[in-house]
């Protein structure tokens, strides 16, 4: 398998205090800059990435990573106009692989 390319980021990142029960968040998201140089062969997208602080008892705390970022460079739009479909393709091909070979449809029936 080839190495990915290089990749950058231009994020926004800012704290979410106002969680219930003493929680925070760090909240990132990528954001469009035109005085950003690229430092990499391709830009890619953050498109969801939270951090969730959670207090747990005495000097405990519970930290909770939750991302969804494109390293190809696609852009929000595409996901919302494209991945859509692919994944209901993956999940069909899921299911049809739990199925006996004469109820995929790829087999002809005598």
């Amino acid at each position: 398998m080839a190495p990915q390319p290089n990749c950058d980021y231009v994020v926004l990142r800012s704290w979410r205090t106002e969680l219930c029960r003493g929680s925070c968040a760090l909240v990132s998201v990528s954001v469009e800059h035109e005085d950003s140089p690229r430092m990499g062969g391709l830009r890619g997208v953050v498109l969801e990435s939270q951090y969730l602080l959670e207090p747990c008892g005495t000097d405990r705390t519970r930290l909770t990573h939750i991302s969804r970022v494109d390293l190809r460079g696609r852009s929000p739009e595409w996901y919302n106009k494209a991945f859509g479909h692919l994944c209901v393709n993956e999940v069909q091909r899921i299911r049809s692989s739990f199925l006996p070979p004469d109820q995929t449809g790829t087999e002809a029936k005598v």
